[in-house]
């Protein structure tokens, strides 16, 4: 798996997923960025899924762990851009109950406008 880390404001990061998330040796690094971003004041994070093809019970893990730094600082994840098959698996594992999921990076940028914050 590879990935880009973007800033987009002063506490809203995208980070682009491409290829297969399968392990948790392929977080690590993502994992310690974000945490020190996560430090920095980046809350908000938008993950686009538009080149990830496949995920599986340690990427779920991974997604779940950033979710819960971002809210012990009052931060949210968004998830977008997902293939069929990766939306019917956050509905299968009910994680969209947890996550906001939104079409594009440009629609989850709309979930951390002033007035929704």
């Amino acid at each position: 798996m590879e990935y880009h880390i973007e800033k987009k404001n002063e506490n809203t990061l995208v980070v682009k997923l491409n290829g297969r998330l399968v392990g948790e040796y392929q977080t690590v690094q993502v994992a310690e960025q974000l945490e020190e971003d996560i430090e920095d004041g980046f809350t908000n994070i938008i993950f686009d899924f538009s080149e990830l093809e496949f995920i599986n019970s340690s990427g779920l893990n991974f997604l779940l762990k950033i979710l819960t730094k971002v809210r012990r600082v009052d931060g949210e994840v968004v998830l977008c851009a997902m293939k069929d098959h990766l939306k019917t698996l956050m509905v299968t594992t009910k994680l969209t109950s947890f996550f906001t999921i939104s079409d594009s990076v440009t629609d989850a940028l709309g979930n951390f406008e002033p007035e929704k914050v």
